[in-house]
């Protein structure tokens, strides 16, 4: 067997492994068991979305069962909320948290009397003056209760909904397939840059950069779209690395599904197909059939809460809404200052959580321009991912110029699978590892002379101990 090979792989799977495992630790402690980041809009976004499908999920805490009682109106609150509060203390609630921007209150109440709170509640309270959402506490913002976050695609907010309805409504079960994709990243960029360059050094260097790069650490911890989105462009920029047209198609489509800024990277996939396609259904198919299909698929869990028709008509009005100015705020990072790391965007402060970007990595991408052409005739296949990589700048660049200034640091997520990859070939092609091995046989050379004199000024009595020192 290979030992580079059988490393190799060690390496990756170690690396993996260490991710998910500082992950899982870093995002459940205490202090970040709460909202964090843009988790204020997208996760209760995904719990309202289940209630509306009728699937109930649960926050457990310390023997208690978390619920949010959302009376219908300010008026139902104010003369009702005593009676629910009243309920509440003889089912020996342990924590009562009141909303005041929306008409709601959340209750901690013991499970041994879950039922029998549930079943008092409907007797005190008429019909048609509250409802219950089962779960974890909402952020109190205005009209939280509502909301649904229809400006984004929906694949990123299904699989929250779908570890939120499987495990439990807990901040860290938000964050976890977010966690898992990080590592999965890892491993895709892995073998995308393999697949180019047929090096191992070359995809650990592709490693090393997702690994240490901030915006990927910061964004897998919170349950946002970002680190989804940037799951999905690592698939693309698989399939490109393997010439896989449908397995392309697919992706992009994906990618779009999580954020619009996944589908970034699709002139690429068009610039394929122009290559390739002598068909033109299959390469309608390919560049805008499939993805569509593919982008669909994710919608039907808001197309069913809500009808198609109210859905299309919202999905059509984020595209004005991705364009406009959202208004003053501190944290804005246009494009290209995500290139030195200015203004990182932050999540949570002690711990603190920023979406830094990584200038080292996002610089090399603009140095290499120069010596694309030189990397191409090296290593074709270098081309597509760093045809991705610029694709989706100059769409954020079109977004901002068309209007839609109000941009963030942890945007620059999707850009980095690309970049990473691109680095790895690039630098196994560009360093002169000849360099290294010369220098390292002249150290060899030095070191053996250095014994042999010393062996010698030990004197022909000492043969003995000095082979056996030199052994």
């Amino acid at each position: 067997m290979d030992w580079k090979r059988v490393a190799f792989v060690l390496i990756v799977a170690l690396t993996m492994a260490g991710t998910v495992w500082f992950d899982y630790h870093f995002a459940s402690q205490r202090s970040l068991n709460t909202y964090i980041g843009d988790e204020v809009w997208y996760v209760p976004a995904s719990r309202n979305v289940l209630h509306l499908l009728g699937i109930n999920v649960t926050y457990e805490h310390n023997g208690t069962y978390g619920v949010n009682v959302i009376f219908t109106n300010d008026s139902d609150k104010f003369k009702y909320l005593g009676a629910a509060d009243s309920v509440a203390s003889f089912a020996g609630v342990r924590f009562r948290l009141e909303y005041y921007n929306f008409p709601g209150v959340y209750y901690e109440i013991p499970k041994s009397n879950y039922t029998a709170f549930l079943k008092r509640l409907s007797e005190e309270l008429p019909p048609g003056t509250y409802y219950i959402v089962p779960g974890y506490r909402y952020p109190d913002k205005e009209n939280i209760q509502n909301y649904l976050n229809t400006e984004h695609p929906f694949l990123a907010k299904d699989l929250i909904m779908l570890s939120m309805a499987l495990l439990g409504d807990k901040p860290i079960y938000w964050r976890l397939p977010g966690i898992i994709e990080f590592a999965l990243i890892e491993l895709l960029v892995v073998m995308a840059t393999y697949r180019i360059s047929r090096s191992y050094l070359a995809s650990l260097i592709a490693l090393a950069f997702v690994v240490a790069d901030p915006t990927l650490q910061a964004t897998s911890v919170a349950a946002m779209l970002d680190i989804h989105t940037a799951f999905f462009v690592s698939l693309f920029v698989l399939a490109l690395a393997y010439e896989s047209e449908l397995g392309s198609s697919v992706a992009i489509g994906l990618a779009a599904a999580a954020k619009l800024d996944g589908a970034f990277g699709w002139p690429v996939l068009l610039w394929r197909a122009l290559k390739r396609e002598k068909s033109f259904v299959r390469f309608f198919s390919i560049v805008v059939v499939i993805p569509g299909i593919v982008f669909l698929l994710p919608e039907l869990t808001i197309i069913k809460a809500i009808g198609f028709v109210p859905w299309l008509k919202q999905f059509l009005a984020s595209f004005r809404w991705h364009l406009s100015y959202k208004g003053p705020n501190p944290n804005t990072s246009p494009f290209w200052q995500w290139f030195v790391n200015y203004r990182a965007f932050p999540f949570h402060f002690n711990p603190n959580v920023f979406a830094s970007t990584d200038p080292v990595l996002l610089l090399g991408m603009v140095v290499l321009i120069f010596a694309m052409p030189w990397l191409y005739k090296r290593k074709e296949g270098i081309l597509a991912p760093f045809m991705v990589f610029w694709s989706t700048i100059g769409f954020f660049a079109l977004q901002y110029a068309l209007g839609g200034k109000t941009q963030f640091s942890f945007y620059a997520t999707s850009l980095v699978p690309s970049a990473a990859v691109v680095m790895g070939v690039a630098l196994n092609e560009l360093l002169r590892w000849e360099a290294f091995r010369s220098s390292l046989a002249f150290y060899r050379e030095k070191l053996k002379g250095f014994k042999d004199r010393a062996f010698q000024k030990l004197g022909p009595g000492k043969a003995t101990s000095s082979e056996n020192l030199q052994d």
